[in-house]
């Protein structure tokens, strides 16, 4: 379906210094598919060192005309109200 998409946001909980493995795999996939072209936003999970927006970022820049929309999130163990803002100005960045 992401192929569908002119845009997209993946979101993801960090794991073992890295990024969840569904959420790897599926970037991979992309990788290996060919994604290009789209506009991207990222939102990250952590509790005490989150990374997994480092590794996807990492992964989006590897594809060709991939433009990753700020500002990258980074929840804290869970949502709280105070993470609203934020996301809200993700969404509005991700909609121009």
């Amino acid at each position: 379906d992401a192929f569908r998409m002119s845009k997209l946001i993946v979101a993801a909980s960090s794991y073992d210094a890295g990024v969840f493995p569904p959420m790897y795999d599926f970037l991979h996939h992309l990788q290996i598919k060919n994604f290009q072209n789209r506009k991207v936003g990222i939102i990250e999970n952590g509790s005490w060192a989150p990374c997994a927006a480092r590794v996807m970022k990492e992964m989006l820049q590897t594809m060709k005309s991939i433009e990753i929309t700020e500002p990258t999130i980074t929840i804290r163990s869970r949502m709280k109200e105070a993470d609203l803002p934020q996301l809200e100005i993700l969404a509005d960045e991700i909609l121009r």
